[in-house]
Order: structure tokens, then C-alpha cells, then sequence
């Protein structure tokens, strides 16, 4: 029998009763005992975690995901999931949408041919951009609202910075845009109580 191939796909239903969401830097501070002055060096370290939560349920519809945890072994497997609040943007943008120019690592600007022309407000800060697909998924906020040009033209500042290099042409995600993670221990389970409801809560962080 064939292992499992990933990314996973996660069940669709039911839908996450909570979900919290960060994202996790890591900086290097100082502080000197005499001045209190302080020196901060920020490294490239920066990942979405993710804790989720499923509503009570019968064993109909937990069964598969006992079932997909199971198939990615433990911190082993990867899968795709996003922001269940944020599956469509603020924003007027809809639609395929490409790279204009390349995006090069450590870029934090993403200039994207929208093909909807002159219109203000198209992107949101607090919207959400996904850049490759399946395996090389990465989730990026925009931070600022953006514009397009008569071209149909954005420029979109986003964070975190870009991870990994796509070139002008790649496609850029708008609509339920996804992070590749895995699972933030080898220890996946769930409980039942005396009427068969499942309970299922899950951690998990970006895969990088």
C-alpha cells in the first residue's frame, strides 16, 4: 500500500467552531544594566501557528479526520489550511489573479496584475495573499490598503516578508488562501463522552 502523499486536505465539514491564529518572530534584544539603552537584531524567523477547534460530533463525521490525522504521522505530514474567517478578501479583488514582477526573498512588496482597472480600495489591511500552491504554499497579510492603476496594477505591502522566490506570471491566491503546516506535536487524538460526541482540538504551525 502507498503512504500518503502530501499536502492533505483537510474534511471540510464540519466548520471550526474556534480557531486562533499568530504569527511568531524571533528577535535578538539587549539592554544594557547602566543606560537601559537596548539593541534589537530581527532574525529571518517568522511562521503561522494555528490552535483549532471542531464542535461536538458523532463518530459519522469524525471518523475521517481520526482518519486524516492518522495519515500524516504525526509532525511528519503536511497539509493545507488557512484563515477560516478571512476565506474571501475585504477588498474588491476577485478573480485569477498573476504576478506582475518577480518576488524575490525578503521582498515586501507584491506588484499584482489584477486585470480590474482604477479601482480604490481592491486590497484590505487584514486581507490575505497565497503565493505557489500545494507544497510550496505560502500565506502572507497585506498590511495596508492598496490601489489599482488604469493597468489593472497593485502594489500590495505584505507580511511577513517573502519566504520563497515566485516569478512574474506565478499565480497569486485571493480567494481561501491557504499556509502548508503541520502538525505541532506527534501526539494526535480525540475523546468521546457517554453519548459517542467526539471532541477534536488541534495545534499546528507553518511547515518551512
Amino acid at each position: 500500500m502507498a503512504a500518503p502523499t502530501y499536502p492533505l486536505n483537510h474534511p471540510s465539514t464540519p466548520a471550526f467552531t474556534n480557531s486562533s491564529w499568530r504569527l511568531v518572530r524571533s528577535n535578538g534584544i539587549s539592554e544594557s544594566p547602566f543606560t537601559g539603552k537596548q539593541q534589537v537584531y530581527e532574525y529571518d524567523y517568522a511562521l503561522w501557528e494555528a490552535e483549532i477547534s471542531l464542535p461536538p460530533m458523532l463518530r459519522s463525521q469524525a471518523a475521517a479526520w481520526c482518519a486524516f490525522f492518522m495519515k500524516l504521522h504525526g509532525q511528519r505530514g503536511t497539509f493545507l489550511l488557512g484563515d477560516p474567517d478571512a476565506e474571501s478578501a475585504q477588498g474588491t479583488i476577485t478573480g485569477s489573479n498573476t504576478l506582475s514582477a518577480n518576488a524575490s526573498v525578503g521582498d515586501f512588496t507584491l506588484t499584482i496584475s489584477s486585470g480590474q482597472n482604477s479601482i480604490t480600495g481592491i486590497f484590505k489591511a487584514g486581507d490575505y495573499v497565497q503565493l505557489g500552491t500545494a507544497a510550496t504554499s505560502k500565506l502572507y497579510m497585506v498590511v495596508d490598503d492598496a490601489d489599482s492603476n488604469s493597468s489593472g496594477i497593485v502594489s500590495v505591502q505584505i507580511e511577513p516578508k517573502v519566504k520563497t522566490a515566485v516569478s512574474s506570471g506565478g499565480s497569486v491566491v485571493v480567494a481561501n488562501p491557504r499556509a502548508l503546516m503541520r502538525m505541532s506535536g506527534d501526539e494526535l487524538g480525540w475523546s468521546t463522552d457517554q453519548v459517542s460526541k467526539y471532541g477534536i482540538t488541534f495545534a499546528c504551525k507553518e511547515a518551512f
